[in-house]
């Protein structure tokens, strides 16, 4: 976004009240926008609160026009409201240490910014759920995979996933875009997992895996690497996109959900990187 409008917003320049939403939103859901936001509404109003302006003394203003012109005769017609700008400094030293040592702080404590990592390259062997998901993404599209329950309800498919003995708590999502499918349990080493499906209008799909944390954090039966783990609780969403397909691990609640479709990556990130 563009900083000229966050100035605007801060000088009251924005009547429209959609627009000026929108830059709020904007600020809101990123932090270095929030930053600028900040210091430009600091500075303004300790402007406002320490500038005042005064007339010009005459000694000082002939004396400025004798070291201009010391060889010209000035003769003043009319005062001009620009000569109260001159009268004396706009800010004191102490003003000026205040803004300098709050532009400072404020610079220092910004959030630091999250470097894209290439998370999909430390996630390996057959038990590591983001292998998993895209295994059985390829066998649902060859065919080789199918759903144990045919259902567009969620809430059928939460009662079949509950009564196949997965123990933890399961999220199904409807979504205005995407038709539910059914949904598959399986077994891993006497563990009961959840997957569900589903079609969009074109037929493309997408295929949700979700697994309670507490199996990721002991590594014994599924796992991700430690730091794709820290990535989703600090709240995160991981994109990745290979083979023709695209990949998002997203935490919803007490799950890490893993996702695998050919659909769109606007409609995918829009739609699962926000599950609650």
């Amino acid at each position: 976004m563009d900083n000229d409008l966050i100035t605007a917003l801060v000088d009251n320049e924005i009547t429209d009240s959609v627009i000026k939403n929108k830059i709020l939103a904007e600020i809101e859901a990123d932090p270095s926008l929030a930053v600028d936001y900040k210091i430009q509404t600091l500075v303004k109003n300790l402007v406002r609160e320490k500038v005042r302006l005064h007339r010009t003394p005459d000694i000082v203003r002939q004396k400025i026009l004798s070291d201009i012109k010391p060889k010209e005769t000035y003769k003043e017609k009319n005062p001009s409201w620009l000569s109260g700008l001159f009268e004396k400094p706009t800010f004191s030293f102490a003003t000026a240490i205040v803004i300098v040592l709050a532009i400072v702080l404020i610079i220092f404590n910004r959030p630091g910014t999250i470097e894209p990592k290439n998370f999909a390259v430390k996630q390996l062997g057959t038990d590591n759920m983001f292998v998993q998901a895209k295994n059985n993404f390829n066998s649902i599209v060859e065919g080789k995979l199918s759903p144990q329950l045919t259902s567009n309800n969620p809430i059928e498919i939460k009662q079949f996933f509950i009564s196949n003995g997965v123990k933890y708590s399961t999220l199904v999502p409807s979504f205005p875009k995407f038709n539910l499918l059914g949904a598959v349990v399986s077994e891993d080493k006497g563990e009961k997992f959840a997957h569900h499906v589903y079609t969009t209008e074109k037929g493309e799909l997408i295929y949700l895996f979700q697994v309670d944390e507490n199996y990721l954090y002991n590594h014994e039966i599924i796992k991700l690497s430690d730091d794709l783990i820290k990535y989703l609780d600090d709240g995160n969403c991981y994109t990745s996109v290979s083979e023709g397909s695209i990949t998002i691990l997203t935490k919803a609640k007490n799950n890490i959900c893993a996702i695998v479709s050919n659909a769109s990556l606007k409609d995918l990130e829009m739609n699962f990187c926000n599950l609650n």
